[in-house]
């Protein structure tokens, strides 16, 4: 057998090692590249790796593995947001307007501009997606509630920070240098 499947199952738990470690931080929603770049940290290896090279793993790997979680059930998934892959590990669905919210604020000098990544308020939501105040609110609300967006605010204003947003720009930066340096 070439051990590829075990590879992926390996993957999958070093995965869910770190999606459950960050889940106080990001609501149980974190990036692949960030996931990468924390196993590039620690320098994780395989066991059952079909190289010699133990340490070596993409970020399809990263998305196959999650794919063989999320036949396990408890929530574990990946979800296109924006130009970013995510990974899901709570059971709560993410509708529409949800995704929508968090391509917002993802998107921080693009076609939705609000200036800065990882944040937006209900304004910024309106503005964007022609939403009334009720819909905007609800939606970031149940993001707020699951702990996948912060609340902070200031003058007034509430701003909706999205941690998983914000902390894999720093990462999508780390892993792109790393990629790099493998050439």
């Amino acid at each position: 057998m070439l051990g590829i499947g075990e590879f992926y199952y390996e993957l999958a738990v070093k995965v869910a090692e770190v999606c459950m470690a960050s889940k106080s931080r990001n609501g149980g929603i974190i990036s692949v590249a960030e996931v990468r770049s924390i196993l590039m940290k620690r320098g994780t290896k395989f066991k059952f790796a079909e190289s010699s090279n133990k340490s070596k793993y993409s970020r399809e790997d990263i998305i196959t593995a999650v794919g063989k979680l999320s036949k396990l059930g408890g929530g574990f998934r990946t979800m296109d947001v924006g130009n970013s892959v995510m990974i899901i590990s709570v059971p709560t669905e993410l509708d529409n307007d949800h995704m929508e919210v968090m391509k917002i604020a993802q998107d921080s000098d693009g076609q939705y501009s609000t200036g800065i990544s990882g944040r937006v308020t209900v304004d910024d939501v309106k503005r964007v997606t022609k939403w009334n105040d009720e819909r905007a609110k609800r939606a970031l609300d149940l993001l707020l509630g699951k702990g996948m967006a912060w609340l902070d605010v200031y003058g007034g204003e509430e701003i909706y920070w999205f941690p998983s947003v914000w902390k894999e720009e720093n990462d999508m930066s780390i892993a792109d240098a790393n990629d790099e340096n493998d050439l």
